[in-house]
């Protein structure tokens, strides 16, 4: 499994807020702290505020802070929440696979995922920072 370089960033922009939970951070300074494109980061800035993670202030002093406390962010919902898909094979989303209905690589991946999601799940922000 690889996660795609949005959770990375999300994470990082998570870490970066848990970091200093009372200042609010630009996106800005995220991006040049991490040395990431602010353009893109500014795309995962609004999927974690439409997610519930972080509140953003607008003006000249603006930027993000976390919406919640980081203990009761879980990472493994924020990789769900952020993550465009956890298909892991195609027969996820291709209902014409010759195996079916008895296939039983499908059942076994599934259950890694959501092991995966639940071994996340066990860490908060507040554990990574």
């Amino acid at each position: 499994m690889k996660l795609t370089l949005q959770t990375d960033y999300a994470l990082r922009i998570l870490m970066a807020l848990a970091s200093e939970p009372h200042r609010i951070i630009s996106v800005e300074e995220i991006a040049q702290k991490f040395s990431i494109s602010k353009n893109h980061l500014m795309k995962v800035a609004r999927a974690l505020m439409s997610s519930g993670y972080v509140k953003t202030l607008r003006g000249r002093n603006g930027g993000m802070r976390l919406a919640k406390p980081a203990e009761k962010i879980a990472i493994g919902d924020v990789v769900c929440a952020i993550e465009p898909d956890m298909n892991m094979v195609a027969c996820y989303t291709n209902t014409e696979c010759a195996l079916l209905p008895n296939c039983r690589l499908k059942p076994l991946i599934g259950t890694g995922v959501a092991a995966f999601i639940h071994a996340l799940n066990q860490k908060s922000l507040s554990d990574l920072c």
